[in-house]
């Protein structure tokens, strides 16, 4: 049984007086014993230490494991990191906040999109310390150049 429930959550955390991360979900549920939280629904945003908006994301379930700093995400996942201009788009994917490595199994499929490539591969994983990516394999993709990008617009007007 929960501790606690929340519906129609509204969470802020701040960091010496600095707004670091806010979430927003459905429903909430914490557990005293293990020390873990599910939130359904979830949309996060968090912000540097400049204050300034720094990833945004949503997903339709979100597991945290406060005791491991483990975050897991689950089905329909949508991230925007601002910082890196990235955006991620997956099933399943699981961070760690300690080490920061953001990983995928190694079966599971991610779509990665940065300026003008867009990548899907699966086996990835993420560093945010070298601020780095990988896939282990059945990587396919798209590029698209300057000429391209004016094409496109000249046939889309």
């Amino acid at each position: 049984m929960p501790e606690l429930i929340f519906t129609n959550a509204d969470l802020t955390r701040y960091k010496d007086g600095k707004l670091t991360m806010e979430l927003k979900a459905e429903q909430v549920e914490q557990y005293k014993d293990n020390g873990s939280t599910y939130a359904r629904n979830p949309e996060f945003s968090t912000w540097d230490s400049n204050d300034n908006l720094d990833t945004t994301g949503s997903c339709s379930l979100l597991a945290v494991n406060s005791k491991e700093n483990v975050y897991t995400l689950f089905s329909d996942i949508l991230i925007n990191n601002s910082s890196n201009d990235v955006e991620i788009h997956a099933q399943n994917l699981r961070f760690n906040g300690n080490t920061k490595q953001l990983i995928a199994g190694k079966d599971e499929e991610v779509e990665i999109i940065r300026e003008n490539l867009a990548l899907v591969g699966t086996g990835f994983s993420a560093s945010g310390i070298s601020n780095s990516f990988s896939f282990n394999s059945g990587v396919s993709g798209t590029l698209i150049t300057e000429d391209a990008e004016n094409a496109e617009e000249e046939v889309s007007e």
